[in-house]
């Protein structure tokens, strides 16, 4: 699924954005009887396009996504200069490999943080996501080139990139694109969708917070947040600030008092019940409450 984000004709703006939304895989797709059973969410990955260059921020996993979306990319007919990758979580970078060889042409890059996390993760996370995904997920080792410069251009329009302090993991970052009020937000904004806190401590929580301060701070009238449903309002940015917010609050709240795992999960589903994706709170849940309990993580199960 896609979709396009511009402002009124009237303003004519010399780019755009094109919101890609994948699929929403059932997991594991083997039999793990430490992992929950359920569903991974939707993952986004945006085009930029320009009279005759575009840029794609993120990347898919999944063959399926990654086709369809080259497919959308071949479609506008414009020139694919470069690849971003906003953090190093695969769902968001096994693309590339493929989408560089069916655009050779293209480069790939993101800033040398999180090239390095990639490098240092790439590793586990094929077991995990082979683990979670099987045969529908993409088998790649290629990686981005480092990059020191902040900014990208599409027909010479910027997009800013602003490495933020916490999202679901660090090093992590954002892209702002000032000319169309746009902010691609990577995994620092959810929209209607469970936020993955598993992967973090209490302290990055407080992080991540500031985080959405700062996307709040730059006044988009889009965010495009790494995960959504497919029928989800990019547009929705005042309920996408207030309740990603709302949720690492009232998660960091029911973590300190919740008896176990299950009962995080009652109490935060409860207050968000209309959130999809109620794996990633089961395994946030899980994660967050061996943390308190014996001062460690889940680690062989994390994605």
């Amino acid at each position: 699924m896609n979709t396009d984000t511009r402002p009124p004709a009237a303003a004519a703006p010399p780019i755009r954005a094109t919101v890609y939304v994948g699929r929403w895989p059932e997991i594991p797709a083997g039999d793990w009887p430490d992992v929950p059973s359920g569903t991974f969410s939707p993952t986004t990955a945006t085009l930029i396009s320009g009279p005759t260059e575009a840029v794609l921020i993120d990347a898919q996993y999944l063959e399926d996504d990654v086709r369809d979306l080259g497919d959308l990319i071949e479609r506008t007919g414009k020139q694919l200069t470069t690849i971003y990758v906003t953090h190093a979580h695969a769902d968001h970078y096994l693309g590339i490999g493929p989408l560089m060889e069916r655009f050779p042409d293209a480069k790939c890059v993101a800033l040398p943080h999180v090239v390095e996390a990639m490098k240092e993760s790439m590793e586990l996370q094929q077991q995990q996501w082979a683990m979670l995904f099987g045969d529908a997920c993409v088998v790649s080792d290629a990686l981005p080139d480092p990059i020191d410069d902040n900014t990208l251009y599409v027909d010479g329009s910027p997009l800013n990139i602003v490495e933020v302090k916490q999202a679901d993991i660090h090093p992590t970052t954002i892209v702002h694109i000032p000319e169309i009020d746009v902010v691609v937000a990577g995994d620092s904004i959810y929209n209607e969708i469970h936020p993955m806190l598993g992967l973090s401590t209490p302290e990055e929580w407080q992080d991540w917070l500031e985080t959405v301060d700062l996307v709040e701070k730059l006044a988009p009238k889009v965010i495009v947040a790494g995960h959504r449903r497919p029928d989800g309002d990019d547009h929705a940015v005042d309920s996408m600030i207030a309740e990603t917010r709302s949720y690492i609050q009232d998660f960091a709240a029911a973590y300190e008092v919740a008896d176990d795992a299950e009962d995080l999960v009652r109490i935060m589903s409860a207050k968000y019940p209309g959130h999809g994706n109620l794996w990633t709170l089961q395994f946030s849940a899980m994660n967050a409450i061996q943390l308190r309990d014996a001062g460690s993580t889940a680690t062989d199960i994390r994605p």
